[in-house]
């Protein structure tokens, strides 16, 4: 029987810097956004620095992309048990 909860997520395999999500949070300009269709967020860097993820049910901020991209990989694998 397979744990899912222990799986690990193919990234951390590959490495982030293959990860499409890591890469659009590394490469985004100040208040320029995206979105993440699987969680409705936006996430935005602020004039200040900040990344910062804004939806009907949060609203938050990270001082790094490296913090951001733990926070919606964990919200994603999250969604994904869901469904299991």
């Amino acid at each position: 029987m397979i744990d899912v909860n222990a799986q690990m997520h193919v990234y951390e395999y590959l490495g982030k810097e293959n990860d499409p999500l890591y890469n659009n949070i590394t490469q985004l300009k100040v208040n320029q956004s995206i979105q993440i269709p699987e969680t409705k967020m936006q996430i935005t860097k602020t004039r200040f620095g900040m990344y910062e993820i804004v939806s009907a049910e949060q609203h938050e901020c990270y001082s790094t992309a490296q913090s951001l991209y733990e926070q919606i990989n964990a919200l994603l694998n999250a969604i994904s048990l869901e469904r299991l």
